[in-house]
């Protein structure tokens, strides 16, 4: 997780990105410049994905740079701002720069130049953009999940929204698609609280629902002095759980879904992997073991999509 001087660097990076854009010169020329840096963006904030996309066809990979570099930049939002409230005029921006790129009239900032380009090359419905960013808005206050069930609502509305988009630009419109790719959005969106609860728990901040650390007499206050407290194991094993159903029910419907989806498909692997690493530590969510990079990730994103298996 990134410390606060490295994140204040990065998002003067990008203020400066940002301004740079701000130019005479045409947007056309600015272009290029755009396109690298949404390619650099996912390659160092989400690097997993930055992977994936290189399973994806040539033409279409900026694209793919563009969506995702726009996910990372609403997704850094909450930790790079000081109080709700101005990470709601941030999101903001992003509703207004959505609706303007959707108008053709992008601003001169380099992710919204290279989505505008984005949308010249594939359809991309402004519905996902605009659900994602009402659903982490809602976010922002770091309110605690009530249930599972409210988990799986926010990653439909975020990491399923995200990969909808990305199943848009291949120009694939499946039903089985869209459902095996809801379940492995929900797989990864309740799989990245868990990855980051150590951080989230640094910050006074529970992202286990209610219900869940009710049922394991888990206390707040205790958690977060302590970190490890008795129950956590099971209440982690209960939510990681219901992430792996999501993981097997897309896998159950993987025979029923188009070839040409595979790309989108392949961000589960990542999480998979991740949720077998935590499982083989006892569901002990502060082992070192799973702050690791996963040196393996490359060749086994290869293996899947040669043999089209998640």
């Amino acid at each position: 997780m990134l410390s606060r001087s490295l994140r204040s660097v990065r998002h003067g990076a990008f203020l400066q990105a940002t301004t740079r854009y701000h130019s005479t010169v045409t947007p056309e020329k600015n272009l290029p410049m755009a396109l690298k840096y949404c390619a650099d963006s996912v390659r160092q904030r989400d690097y997993e994905g930055f992977l994936c996309v290189a399973f994806y066809p040539k033409h279409l990979r900026n694209v793919e740079y563009a969506i995702r570099a726009f996910n990372v930049e609403l997704a850094s939002i909450r930790e790079s701002v000081s109080n709700p409230n101005t990470g709601k005029m941030r999101m903001q921006f992003w509703k207004d720069t959505i609706d303007k790129i959707y108008k053709g009239n992008p601003p001169q900032q380099p992710i919204a130049l290279a989505l505008d380009a984005a949308l010249k090359q594939s359809k991309l419905s402004s519905l996902w953009f605009k659900r994602i960013i009402n659903e982490r808005i809602t976010n922002l206050d770091d309110h605690q999940f009530m249930t599972i069930n409210d988990m799986e609502t926010y990653s439909e509305n975020t990491a399923s929204s995200l990969l909808y988009l990305q199943l848009e630009s291949l120009g694939i419109k499946d039903v089985n698609a869209d459902h095996a790719i809801s379940h492995i959005g929900k797989m990864i969106g309740i799989s990245t609280f868990l990855r980051s609860l150590p951080f989230h728990l640094s910050q006074k901040r529970m992202v286990l629902p209610a219900q869940i650390t009710a049922k394991y007499n888990i206390s707040q206050e205790e958690v977060f002095r302590q970190g490890h407290v008795e129950g956590l194991e099971d209440a982690i094993f209960e939510v990681a759980t219901a992430a792996n159903d999501h993981l097997l029910t897309a896998r159950s419907m993987l025979k029923s879904v188009p070839s040409d989806a595979f790309p989108v498909v392949l961000s589960a692997i990542p999480t998979a992997r991740y949720l077998e690493k935590l499982e083989a530590t006892n569901f002990n969510i502060f082992d070192p073991s799973l702050q690791r990079k996963d040196w393996k990730l490359p060749l086994a994103l290869w293996n899947a999509h040669r043999k089209q298996e998640i």
